[in-house]
């Protein structure tokens, strides 16, 4: 009769670490889960940021369009009051 209670030991013993293997991957499984929706959400992140960059870049590239523009406007405005200045010293002085 000692080999039932023997094999019934045995039996507990198996069905505990079975049980506790079950929960250990059910830990993992909920584990991997968060993972992922951290992964997913780092994704969305990313995406976002990505069209945020695209339109700063978008932004820069006008502001420095518009800044290469007022640029020459000004030299051009330059030039002309360089020419205003010199026809009328012209004038004054040969109109006189």
């Amino acid at each position: 009769m000692l080999l039932f209670p023997v094999l019934e030991e045995q039996k507990a013993g198996v069905q505990k670490e079975a049980s506790d293997l079950r929960a250990s991957l059910r830990e993992v499984e909920k584990a991997r889960l968060e993972a992922r929706r951290e992964l997913q959400e780092l994704r969305r992140q990313v995406k976002a940021l990505d069209g945020e960059r695209n339109k700063l870049g978008q932004e820069v590239g006008d502001l420095q369009a518009r800044v290469a523009r007022d640029e020459e406007k000004d030299e051009e405005s330059r030039r002309e009051n360089f020419g205003l200045k010199q026809k009328v010293r012209y004038d004054k002085f040969y109109l006189q």
